[in-house]
């Protein structure tokens, strides 16, 4: 990573102190004290702190969550696998409640009671959703981790399985880096509770969603491979043996299946927990299917063998 790319993602994040500050001063004797903090679904004020107050709790998180974006970005020039996504939840992190803030003190200006005060949805929407390209700048900025070895996928041997020999297989893969981004996004709806509850809702429902499919669990068996997601193992995805062509394993790049999560691209389906080794299912239709697991050449092995026991029976 060259140091442009570390001053510019750093330059980023900054923005957020730097708009809590200038906001603040720049604002703080237009504003009624105490200001609206929260309004019901019919846009009525329903909530007041006092600026002081209001102010101390936005810059308190905006700047714990501004050191730690930081000094994630100072990490992943050292290729820490998983800081450039922590700088992104951190700094979405620090971003959210300085919008927020920057919002209701605009909104607020010139107002002489708190519950005069009106948040356009327009404000809403841009208060919420300008973090997140924050975040999304800073980790494009910051590279992704360096994998040892060759990327190229590796040929799959063939196991030998007897009629009637029952065999099964389970891995599974998980992403530290999903699951932070999970729980920050879970931190993250603290601020935006006191602001909008309903955009904390959502909120709260994404961060859940996130940190549950950061573990994938593959399993191979006489029926076929079966992928699922999270402790409870759902969402399950199954492919039946008899729609397999062949399978191998290959280095699987989330940005080239369309993301993580279930993922549908031109290059096929795939679930994706993380970049790094997987197993890579070809299928009858030409369709292919793929899903990040750990050590999965056992996995790819036992597949081929099972095909093949089933073409034998076939004939």
């Amino acid at each position: 990573m060259t140091r442009t790319r570390a001053l510019l993602a750093s330059l980023v994040v900054l923005q957020a102190p730097l708009w809590v500050v200038g906001v603040g001063l720049g604002l703080h004797d237009q504003v009624p004290d105490p200001v609206p903090t929260h309004w019901d679904l019919a846009g009525e004020v329903d909530g007041t702190l006092a600026l002081a107050g209001f102010t101390v709790v936005v810059a308190v998180v905006v700047g714990a969550a501004t050191l730690v974006a930081l000094g994630l970005v100072a990490a992943s020039g050292r290729r820490s696998p998983l800081a450039p996504l922590g700088a992104a939840g951190a700094t979405w992190l620090a971003w959210l409640p300085a919008a927020l803030y920057a919002a209701t003190l605009f909104a607020a200006a010139d107002a002489v009671r708190a519950e005069e005060v009106r948040l356009p949805l327009v404000t809403i929407l841009l208060a919420t959703l300008l973090p997140f390209g924050a975040a999304l700048a800073v980790h494009r900025l910051l590279p992704g981790p360096v994998r040892t070895g060759g990327s190229a996928p590796a040929a799959s041997a063939t196991l030998a399985l007897a009629d009637g020999e029952r065999v099964a297989w389970v891995g599974e893969a998980s992403s530290r880096g999903l699951l932070l981004l999970g729980v920050v996004l879970g931190l993250g709806t603290v601020p935006l509770w006191f602001a909008v509850w309903p955009a904390a809702l959502a909120a709260g429902l994404a961060a859940i969603a996130v940190a549950w499919v950061h573990v994938v669990t593959v399993r191979v068996d006489d029926a076929g491979v079966a992928v699922s997601w999270g402790p409870a193992h759902w969402p399950r995805v199954r492919i039946h043996l008899a729609d397999i062509a062949s399978a191998e394993t290959g280095d699987i790049e989330p940005l080239r299946w369309g993301g993580w999560g279930y993922r549908r691209s031109t290059k096929g389906r795939a679930a994706v927990a993380r970049r790094g080794e997987g197993i890579v299912l070809t299928l009858r239709d030409g369709q292919r299917f793929a899903a990040t697991v750990d050590r999965p050449q056992p996995a790819a092995e036992l597949v081929n063998a099972l095909v093949v026991r089933l073409s034998r029976r076939a004939r």
